[in-house]
C-alpha cells in the first residue's frame, strides 16, 4: 500500500518541517515531506483546547498540523469515542468507566478542564466526540495517529477505518508492550510504537522494539523525561541508534525541540502545536479577558491541573500553585520583536501575602523558553523584583549560579496592600534596564548589556501566598 502511495504528489517542506499539504495528504506523502524536524499535535493540542475534543482537533488542523494524535475508548454498546482515560473523572463532568456507559447516556456529558480558562467552561464545554465524526471531519486533510486505549476497541477501530476508506491516512498507535503490531501490519497500517514512561525505557528494550519496527514506515516514540529532568542522553542515543525515526512526547516548549533535535530526535509530539511548531505569530499583550490560555502561555507543567492558573474574575489570572514557586512563561509574546528595546507594562495584586516574605518577579532577557524559577541557576537573564515589603530590586542571573548579581541599590517603597492593584513598568534599552512602580513613581535603573534574549517569565517567588496578574503588554 505504502509503495503505491509513494508516487503521490508531495508538499514542500518549510524550515525543516511540513506545515503545508498536498491536496490529499496520506501517511506516504507525510513521510516524504516532513523533513528532519516534524511535529504531531498531541491530544489535538491539549495545552490550549479541551483534549480530544472536536474543537481541539479542528484547532490543530487550522494551525496546519500535518498529523494529529487521537485516543479512543468504547461504550458498552460499541460506540468508539475520543478520550484518553478509561474513566471519565479527569476530563469530563461525570465519573465512572466509559465501558459501562451507553452512548445515549452520554448525550449531556461535557469535557471539562478548568485550567484552560472560563472560555471552555459552562456553555463552552464541548461534547464528547465520536471517532467516526472526527475521522469524517478530518478526512484526508491530515494524518491521524489513533490509539485504542480500551483493548476491546482495537478491532472495531480497524473495522471503522477500513469501512470509511481512511487506511491511507491512519497510523496505528501502540504501546511498546503490545502484541497487536502484527495485526496492525496485516491491516496495512504503519505503527507509532511508544514507551509510556521513563522507567520503561532501557537500552535493551529499545533495541528489541526497534528490531521489530520498519524504518521505512514506523515511528519509535520515547518520553522527554519525568516533567522536570530530561530522559538520559544514553537512552536517547540508544533510541536513535535503532535507525527507526525517533519522536519524543510530551513537548510543550520550543527549547525541548532544540534540546532533543541536537540529540538526533526527528519528531515532536506537542500539545501546544501552534506555539511549538511556530504556526502562530507572537502577540503584544495577554488576552485573559477572552478567558482562555494562549498558545505558549505555560506553567511549570502545562498539562497538570494542580499547576494550572486560577481564573477567578474576568481578565485576571491568579498564580495559585502552592508548595513551590509559581512562574508563568509568557511564550505567546515571544520571540519579542525587538528584544534590545521594549517596554513591558503589567499590573499585579497580592491576594494573600506569602508566609516568610517573598516577591513578585519579572524574569527577562532569556534566550529560550525553558522554565524559570528564582535561584534555579539554569538561564542567563535579568530579574526585576517587587518584594512584599515594597522594595524594588533589579539584578542579573547566570546559568550555573543560584545567586543573582545586583545591577543597582534596592529602592524602598510602600508594601503591597492585599487586594490593591499595583501598576509596574519594565523598560529595556540596548544598554540599560529600568524597573518602576507607576503608582508611586519609584524607579530603579541599571546599566548592563550582557544579554538581550526574547523570552520572559512572571512569577511569585514563594511557596505560599496568592498573586494575581492582569493587563500585561509589551511595546
Amino acid at each position: 500500500m505504502l509503495a503505491g502511495l509513494a508516487a503521490l504528489s508531495v508538499a514542500p517542506a518549510v524550515a525543516g518541517c511540513s506545515l503545508s499539504w498536498a491536496p490529499s495528504p496520506s501517511v506516504a506523502t507525510w513521510w516524504q515531506s516532513r523533513g528532519s524536524r516534524f511535529f504531531i499535535a498531541h491530544r489535538g493540542s491539549g495545552d490550549v483546547f479541551p483534549e480530544h475534543s472536536l474543537p481541539a482537533y479542528e484547532g490543530a488542523l487550522a494551525w496546519g498540523a500535518p498529523a494529529i494524535e487521537i485516543s479512543i475508548v468504547r461504550t458498552s454498546d460499541g460506540v468508539l469515542f475520543c478520550q484518553h482515560d478509561l474513566d471519565f473523572k479527569r476530563t469530563t463532568t461525570i465519573q465512572g468507566l466509559a465501558s459501562h456507559a451507553t452512548w445515549a447516556s452520554l448525550a449531556d456529558v461535557r469535557i471539562q478542564i478548568p485550567r484552560l480558562g472560563p472560555r471552555w467552561m459552562g456553555d463552552g464545554r464541548p461534547s464528547l466526540a465520536r471517532l467516526d465524526t472526527v475521522i469524517t471531519k478530518l478526512g484526508h486533510k491530515t494524518v491521524q495517529i489513533i490509539e485504542a486505549k480500551d483493548p476491546e476497541a482495537f478491532e472495531p477501530m480497524l473495522a471503522l477505518i477500513l469501512e470509511l476508506g481512511m487506511q491511507s491516512s491512519v497510523v496505528c498507535k501502540l504501546h511498546q508492550s503490545s502484541r497487536r503490531i502484527p495485526r496492525a501490519r496485516a491491516a496495512g497500517l504503519p505503527v507509532f510504537c511508544y514507551f509510556g514512561a521513563p522507567d520503561e525505557v532501557t537500552a535493551e528494550r529499545l533495541a528489541q522494539v526497534g528490531a521489530a519496527l520498519n524504518r521505512e514506515q514506523d515511528l519509535l516514540v520515547i518520553p522527554t523525561g519525568d516533567g522536570e529532568t530530561p530522559l538520559p542522553d544514553a537512552l536517547v542515543a540508544a533510541a536513535v541508534a535503532t535507525g527507526i525515526p525517533v519522536c519524543v512526547f510530551p513537548v510543550h516548549r520550543r527549547s525541548e525541540v532544540d534540546y532533543f533535535a541536537a540529540r538526533g530526535v526527528q519528531g515532536f509530539i506537542t500539545s501546544s502545536y501552534g506555539y511549538v511548531a511556530g504556526a502562530v505569530a507572537p502577540v503584544t499583550a495577554t488576552a485573559w479577558d477572552k478567558g482562555a490560555i494562549a498558545p505558549g502561555e505555560m506553567t511549570v507543567r502545562p498539562e497538570v491541573a494542580d499547576f494550572g492558573l486560577q481564573w477567578r474574575e474576568p481578565g485576571v489570572v491568579q498564580l495559585a500553585m502552592q508548595d513551590r514557586m509559581a512562574f508563568l512563561t509568557l511564550g505567546q509574546l515571544a520571540p519579542l520583536a525587538r528584544p534590545t528595546a521594549y517596554q513591558l507594562d503589567l499590573q499585579v495584586r497580592v491576594d494573600r501575602a506569602p508566609t516568610g516574605g517573598g516577591h513578585v518577579e519579572v524574569a527577562f532577557g532569556h534566550a529560550d523558553d525553558r522554565y524559570y524559577e528564582t535561584g534555579q541557576g539554569r538561564l542567563d537573564g535579568y530579574h526585576a523584583l517587587l518584594r512584599m515589603d515594597g522594595t524594588l530590586e533589579l539584578g542579573r542571573h547566570q546559568a550555573g549560579k543560584s545567586e543573582g548579581m545586583p545591577l543597582a541599590s534596592p529602592v524602598p517603597g510602600p508594601a503591597p496592600v492585599p487586594g490593591q492593584w499595583i501598576p509596574l513598568r519594565l523598560e529595556v534599552t540596548p544598554d540599560t534596564v529600568t524597573w518602576g512602580r507607576l503608582d508611586t513613581g519609584a524607579r530603579i535603573s541599571g546599566r548592563d548589556a550582557t544579554v538581550r534574549g526574547p523570552y520572559l517569565h512572571i512569577g511569585r517567588a514563594s511557596s505560599t501566598g496568592l498573586v494575581s496578574l492582569r493587563d500585561v503588554r509589551v511595546t
